[in-house]
């Protein structure tokens, strides 16, 4: 444990009434979470300008104003500096009895704009001896408070040479000029980010050359390389493997990244890449290890797994000290965990913040985040969709697409039916039980269930059939394809053909899970693995020309007595017609199975994986609504419903 903040009070200050945030020792990452307007970003605003009174930070620079300066401001924040946060805090000062008395805590309360040190019982000596703490620390040249405000956006910034000229003049790790600079707004910390990268990478670079043409005169070997952005390159990599610091190159006056063997600057840079170096290079560039770094919207420009990877890498690297996040994020709270974060609330009818507390401390709310996966504050302000199917595959990402829901809508894979069952009815009793209003719904294949199975199913309240076998086979809707081919100026492809030739390559698969998917078949769908093996690996060529002897050669190398094998020969027969029959349809896209022949369909259309057609497909659905197809259409409006 080093530098914490233990306890936010506050009696009365802005939209907050008679709060208290307390927190365990040994929280090092910290959540506020709430609903829009309840205030998530004005306790950082509180906590950085209360950093300033007690020493941490040099200066104020809030957009919204000081909360200092407000008029009514009665609160109170405290704080616990363990040894190791700063030297000067080391070596004992004022008198020995008093060092010894302290407990290593100050206390700032904002209506008296005071300094209180905890553990020295004579209020006199306790506000001298604090003054001193704060003075130790305004003159330690560590930097021990970042804060990055969510006003993040980063335009291609093209520098004058005179702008260059300064740069290159900056002295960028004068200790007392770089602590000067750490609590300055985002947007001033983004044009100085780009300037400090140049400058070091010019200074590193002339050292080292100066170096090397000392060593070449002197007949010696030359100096080893050390890359002055060795951390920023490893850290970045930590959080997004593929992305490499490049460079700064001074002719283009841009910092480089090399992305899957791609160099681009900064500023062509995907919204997620750029959001990610960005931050990490403001970690880096302050050296922010002890402290307190304060972070607004860390889900900014972010995918959901990328949030996950960004969080956990805060939550290691700023182990010494201590990150607060305003977060909407469901993902940055899993990161924190329930004991961490705090959930703010607003009374209905005052619209005052008078309730906080950690989601540990909602026991019915917390039952129902576990359930659902989520923190609870999100709950009522998001809709959650159950799906079949496995977070590896990337199941999640596919009904974003297909759906267009935006972030509101949260997919979530179940696994198996029975799992998405369980989760909608567990969640619904519990919704019931905390009288909290949920938007809820479950979404299973339709695989080969029968019309009466899947009636049965869809009776329970929220829950969905997809009109098609799973939900990648929404991919191959006919004149999607055949628009998509047009604009890829495709001449050459034939849908029926690729489509009847991907299936046909997957036909024996298909007519053994056919066979054996009706709960009536439970006696035979152990089929051995060497006669499942022999049918799934049939194409339909070699299927058709004599289905009987295919089928008993299955039921011979089932072993299984007369009777099963009796069943499972008649079973694979009749999936083996009904697969003869569909294969002349229209309804071909909806019945097979979507993965494996939408990859096939993919590649048909020359693309290099799956996520590229997926994502062509959903832009040519989202040039013209008239192009989306009705299965879509009608499962947009079902769960949108929900």
């Amino acid at each position: 444990m080093t530098l914490r903040i233990r306890k936010i009070e506050i009696t009365e200050w802005r939209n907050f009434r008679n709060i208290v945030i307390e927190l365990p020792d040994d929280a090092s990452l910290v959540c506020i979470v709430g609903a829009n307007g309840t205030g998530k970003t004005h306790i950082l605003e509180l906590i950085s300008a209360c950093a300033h009174h007690i020493g941490l930070s040099s200066g104020i620079e809030i957009p919204r104003g000081n909360p200092l300066a407000d008029p009514v401001k009665n609160f109170a924040i405290e704080l616990f500096l363990a040894r190791g946060v700063s030297e000067a805090l080391d070596t004992p000062f004022d008198t020995p009895e008093l060092y010894q008395a302290w407990d290593r805590t100050i206390r700032f309360e904002g209506q008296s704009q005071t300094v209180i040190a905890g553990g020295i019982d004579d209020i006199n000596h306790a506000n001298r001896f604090a003054q001193q703490v704060v003075v130790r620390l305004s003159q330690s040249r560590e930097v021990h408070h970042l804060t990055l405000d969510a006003d993040r956006a980063f335009p291609k910034r093209d520098l004058a040479a005179h702008e260059m000229a300064q740069a290159f003049e900056q002295h960028w790790h004068d200790s007392n000029w770089n602590k000067g600079r750490a609590f300055q707004t985002t947007r001033t910390l983004y044009e100085e980010w780009i300037k400090f990268c140049l400058a070091r990478e010019n200074k590193a670079a002339n050292s080292f050359y100066q170096e090397t043409r000392r060593t070449a005169e002197d007949g010696v070997a030359g100096p080893a390389f050390t890359d002055v952005f060795g951390s920023y390159r490893t850290s970045l990599r930590e959080v997004m493997p593929h992305l490499l610091f490049a460079g700064a190159d001074q002719e283009q006056k841009a910092i480089l990244f090399d992305t899957s063997g791609m160099v681009l600057r900064f500023d062509q840079l995907s919204g997620g890449e750029r959001e990610i170096a960005f931050l990490i290079g403001q970690i880096d560039r302050f050296g922010l290890r002890n402290g307190v770094f304060l972070l607004d919207e860390p889900e900014l420009h972010l995918n959901p797994d990328l949030v996950r990877a960004w969080v956990r890498y805060l939550g290691n690297t700023v182990a010494m000290g201590q990150v607060w996040l305003a977060t909407h994020s469901l993902e940055a709270v899993e990161a924190a965990g329930l004991n961490t974060t705090v959930l703010l609330e607003r009374d209905p009818e005052t619209k005052l913040v008078d309730r906080v507390g950690s989601l540990a401390d909602r026991p019915v709310l917390s039952a129902l985040s576990r359930a659902v996966g989520t923190p609870a504050f999100s709950i009522t302000g998001l809709r959650f969709v159950f799906i079949e199917g496995e977070e590896a595959i990337g199941e999640r990402e596919r009904y974003r697409r297909i759906t267009g829901l935006g972030a509101d809508t949260r997919f979530i894979e179940c696994g198996s039916c029975v799992e998405v069952q369980r989760r909608l009815t567990a969640i619904q009793a519990i919704a019931t039980e905390a009288a909290q209003p949920i938007r809820i719904a479950g979404v299973i294949d339709r695989d080969w269930r029968t019309p009466t199975t899947i009636a049965t199913l869809t009776a329970q309240e929220g829950m969905l059939a997809l009109p098609v076998h799973e939900v990648e086979n929404l991919f191959l809707h006919k004149a999607t394809l055949n628009g998509l081919a047009e604009q890829l100026g495709r001449t050459d492809f034939d849908y029926d053909a690729a489509l009847r030739q991907a299936c046909d390559h997957r036909a024996g698969g298909w007519i053994v899970q056919s066979a054996l998917s009706d709960e009536s078949c439970s006696d035979i769908s152990d089929l051995p693995g060497n006669a499942r093996a022999f049918i799934y690996g049939m194409a339909w060529p070699q299927i058709e020309p004599d289905i009987e002897a295919v089928i008993n050669e299955v039921g011979c190398k089932a072993e299984f007595d007369e009777a099963r094998t009796k069943k499972l020969t008649a079973r694979l027969t009749t999936s083996a017609n009904i697969y003869g029959r569909k294969r002349d349809t229209d309804e071909l896209w909806k019945v097979c199975e979507g993965k494996e022949v939408m990859k096939a369909m993919a590649r048909a259309l020359g693309f290099s994986d799956h996520n590229a057609f997926e994502r062509a497909v959903t832009a040519y659905w989202d040039v013209d609504e008239a192009r989306l197809p009705t299965e879509v259409r009608n499962l947009r409006k079902a769960i949108s419903g929900t």
